[in-house]
């Protein structure tokens, strides 16, 4: 057994640290960083604003940190308490930077207002109080006035329910179209009525949500044939998924087809390192120019490799090599309006 370990490939990097240089030549500086919890935990959620508030949730914890980025110190705002179980999602409103939704394992979605230190302003409930829906993600459509949480299975059915962010009580929901627990759900960036979700059972779900039925606002059900992680939407028709073995895919969502589908050890060796197993993805986005951006790390040694890649005509292409990062980052949060435009939050 000692050989087989003794043995085992150990990540590294494939080309010499000038050849790095050379290839991912993007430098971010790393303007601030803050312990956010003490405790043996991560960064689950990060979400900011242009004015430059983060707010994060942690892992195995029901609360919310608020920070503000400034004169390079990340200055603590607020902490938010109020889900009785962890918070799996958070998002700013994209109208008043100052409000803040969250959604908990609770069933509760939560909405606060940060200028009264942080109180919760409205609450938005299942009409089923006898039923907990624990949920996974929510969203906000591109207007403020639609809120979409995923729930995890609840006797068999996987949930996605609206609200009028103005009330309370729903609108209604879906619970056909998913078969197990309901991963993201995301919003157009554009058109308010299309709404994207992924599952663990292996689907990413197109709708448009102004139709009367759940089987007329299913446009495309497409197979991922993985169970879906994250969702980005990249421009008015391209969405991107990654999924829970590291790989990343990309869909046209107006004629059901798969775009190109990009392996994790394909990734790996985008990345210059040795060892796919090793290798992760955090999140795509779509940057400055356009251009999408996924930015993907390795496990290996203390965690550090943190480095991003650009998707140009189908091939990928190295971008940034953040040499500053210190451990495993599970999420990021990008703003291509501000100067200071890549954010990311490592395990601590």
């Amino acid at each position: 057994m000692a050989d087989i370990i003794e043995n085992e490939e150990l990540d590294k990097d494939t080309v010499d640290s000038n050849t790095l240089k050379q290839l991912f030549n993007k430098n971010y500086d790393l303007l601030a960083e803050t312990t956010v919890s003490e405790k043996k935990s991560y960064v689950n959620k990060i979400h900011g604003t242009k004015s430059l508030k983060l707010a994060v949730s942690v892992s195995n914890n029901n609360g919310i940190e608020v920070y503000e980025l400034g004169n390079n110190t990340l200055k603590q705002v607020c902490r938010l308490s109020g889900h009785q179980k962890p918070v799996t999602d958070v998002l700013f409103s994209s109208r008043e930077d100052h409000m803040l939704y969250s959604s908990g394992l609770d069933g509760l979605v939560k909405l606060w207002d940060l200028r009264a230190s942080g109180s919760c302003v409205q609450e938005y409930k299942d009409e089923e109080e006898q039923i907990i829906r624990p949920y996974e993600c929510m969203d906000v459509s591109c207007n403020g006035r639609v809120i979409c949480a995923g729930s995890q299975l609840v006797e068999d059915d996987a949930y996605l329910v609206f609200w009028d962010s103005r009330m309370p009580k729903p609108l209604g929901g879906y619970w056909n179209s998913h078969t197990d627990d309901i991963t993201q759900v995301k919003f157009h960036k554009e058109k308010t009525e299309i709404l994207a979700s992924g599952s663990i059972d292996g689907l990413l779900n197109i709708f448009n949500i102004l139709e009367q039925t759940e089987d007329d606002a299913l446009i495309y059900s497409l197979n991922v044939e993985n169970s879906v992680e994250k969702i980005s939407w990249l421009d008015s028709k391209r969405a991107a998924c990654t999924t829970q073995s590291n790989d990343l895919q990309l869909w046209d969502t107006e004629t059901g087809d798969q775009l190109k589908s990009y392996s994790r050890d394909k990734i790996s060796r985008s990345i210059k390192r040795s060892k796919d197993d090793d290798c992760y993805l955090v999140d795509i986005f779509t940057s400055i120019d356009d251009t999408p951006v996924l930015l993907a790390g390795s496990n290996a040694g203390d965690g550090d490799v943190l480095r991003s890649i650009t998707i140009a005509e189908k091939k990928l292409q190295p971008c940034t090599n953040f040499t500053q990062n210190k451990q495993i980052v599970r999420c990021c949060w990008y703003e291509k309006d501000v100067s200071m435009n890549h954010l990311t939050f490592d395990l601590q």
